[in-house]
């Protein structure tokens, strides 16, 4: 899974209207979660705007970004154009005092460390590439840690003789992009045991996978949390135009509140941490389901 790009593009329609004016349309957005656009005009002509590069955020496929008007509506507007698009938000501050669900069972206490990634070791992207590994066993459940949305879900295809767990650069993971535009990267799951599809909404403690292994006797799960940059050097901009910034989240347990560093943790999973996030309408079914 290489996240943040578009797989299957969408595309802006340029629509010419009655009084001489351009929208600018985006089309085919078939993925959920954010779509950030970077439109840039130029060669602009008989236009009340300013040539530059603009960037929009949407979720909705249809949506009019852009409408140029012309100055003298007697004529039409000329312009030239290009763009490209970002699967999931731009440069968004975390919410860095938001206290996560650990995403293991609260039955009993887990093992935490934090490390490189298998994932990431193959890709040899050592530089900001830490994250947080729960010690698992075979079975266990893989929670969500935080209200989301699933974009990406990654399952590689096994060669039917293929052993069912092997030491790879592949690993079954899913991606959830969080309110405040931070995203949470599942990784070393059961691609046969994967509990959620793109586009479900999940909430701390929605279950969404079986544990998984690289060598079949040890299980964990391993999971990152980052927001996208801008490219702050120019000189890499235009290859590397965007960077993953990685942030530890806080955790709730029966310690208190922790940025885990490596040991054994309790997990805590609280009434309050689960309806957070939940909107009216999800908060009245809850409470509704309870008193069942």
């Amino acid at each position: 899974m290489f996240v943040g790009a578009v797989a299957q593009s969408p595309t802006i329609r340029t629509q010419r209207n009655e009084n001489n004016s351009v929208d600018f349309i985006l089309e085919n957005k078939t993925r959920p979660g954010m779509l950030t656009v970077f439109l840039t005009l130029r060669d602009l002509q008989n236009c009340n705007t300013a040539s530059g590069t603009f960037r929009y955020e949407t979720r909705y496929t249809g949506t009019r970004l852009l409408s140029l008007r012309p100055a003298d509506d007697t004529r039409g507007v000329r312009y030239g154009y290009s763009y490209r698009f970002f699967l999931g938000p731009v440069d968004k501050e975390p919410d860095t005092a938001f206290v996560y669900r650990m995403p293991t069972t609260v039955r009993w206490p887990v093992r935490v460390s934090r490390g490189v990634s298998v994932y990431d070791r193959f890709r040899k992207e050592k530089k900001g590439a830490l994250g947080l590994h729960f010690e698992m066993e075979k079975g266990d459940t893989v929670y969500a840690m935080r209200r989301g949305t699933v974009v990406e879900v990654g399952i590689p295809e096994r060669e039917p003789d293929a052993p069912a767990v092997s030491f790879t650069s592949e690993s079954p993971d899913l991606l959830v992009e969080q309110p405040d535009g931070t995203l949470a990267w599942y990784i070393c799951l059961d691609g046969d045991n994967v509990l959620v599809e793109v586009g479900d909404e999940v909430l701390p403690g929605t279950p969404l996978a079986l544990a998984g292994s690289y060598d079949g006797e040890r299980y964990k799960v391993s999971v990152q949390t980052f927001w996208w940059e801008s490219n702050p050097d120019p000189k890499e901009r235009e290859r590397k135009p965007f960077i993953r910034k990685h942030f530890f989240p806080r955790f709730v347990t029966e310690e208190g509140v922790v940025c885990v560093e490596k040991g054994v943790y309790r997990p805590v999973e609280t009434e309050e941490l689960v309806i957070r996030e939940m909107n009216r309408k999800e908060l009245k079914k809850h409470r509704g389901g309870k008193k069942r």
